[in-house]
């Protein structure tokens, strides 16, 4: 179980980093950043709490950014370090993925990654970052390309980081994904409440439909396919219920 959050809008890096500071609970062994800036993908990631993060690097990101995607990790799959701590970059640095969940891919797929892809870790979520790729390379479509990860055994909720700006989000089987529109910016998390937290409580708050796309495009939002209704998302919810929501007690100042 990892935690995921997108932002659109002015101070794109620190509130998303706030609202994975609002997602403590769902990992702590690592930590990380994509944002978009002069039509590239920039990185920066540490195998270490998000709190020790984010007093690391808190006053050297640029509040003009206006895309930003962040990641804390509770490892299912490969050690604790630097090459194993989202987010991944595939190999032509055109986007950024980070991801909640663990699935066994395709043996073949798999295989056909190792030999022709540069694969620095052990996760599954740098494996679903370059079979991406693939299909990204095989459609020319990033949305198509996501679709056709939910053929070759993908489990979970990721969210993409393009180039040129744009988020992309989806989820499959009982990983949430949940997403908020506002006048100023457009938020993505794991854990409504970690939204909830840096908003009025009555911001409406929509969980994406497995096997739905979602597309930010500035402030233009698309969601993508009708998705399903899963007995497995009913469980989350009941979960969820019973667990304590802890606001974050790092305070950040200026954010809007």
């Amino acid at each position: 179980m990892c935690g995921i959050a997108g932002v659109y809008g002015y101070n794109a890096i620190r509130l998303s980093l706030l609202i994975t500071l609002g997602q403590l609970d769902r990992g702590t062994f690592g930590t990380g950043v994509a944002f978009q800036n002069n039509n590239k993908v920039k990185i920066v990631k540490e195998p270490i709490h998000p709190i020790k993060f984010v007093r690391k690097y808190y006053g050297k990101f640029d509040t003009k950014i206006k895309v930003a995607i962040s990641h804390n990790r509770q490892p299912s799959r490969g050690n604790v370090s630097y090459f194993n701590t989202h987010p991944f970059m595939d190999c032509n640095r055109r986007f950024a993925l980070i991801h909640n969940g663990s699935c066994s891919l395709e043996h073949t797929i798999v295989k056909t990654l190792r030999n022709t892809h540069r694969i620095l870790g052990e996760t599954d979520s740098e494996l679903v970052t370059h079979a991406l790729e693939q299909f990204l390379d095989e459609y020319g479509n990033m949305v198509r390309a996501i679709e056709e990860l939910f053929t070759i055994g993908f489990q979970g909720a990721i969210l993409i980081l393009t180039k040129d700006g744009k988020i992309y989000g989806a989820r499959k089987g009982m990983y949430p994904l949940h997403y908020c529109i506002t006048d100023k910016h457009i938020l993505l998390a794991s854990e409504p409440e970690a939204i909830t937290n840096i908003l009025d409580e009555n911001t409406n708050i929509i969980p994406l439909k497995s096997k739905q796309v979602i597309e930010v495009d500035g402030k233009n939002v698309t969601i993508h396919g009708k998705g399903e209704d899963e007995i497995e998302q009913d469980i989350y919810v009941w979960f969820r219920s019973l667990r304590c929501s802890n606001k974050p007690y790092w305070y950040m100042d200026n954010l809007f």
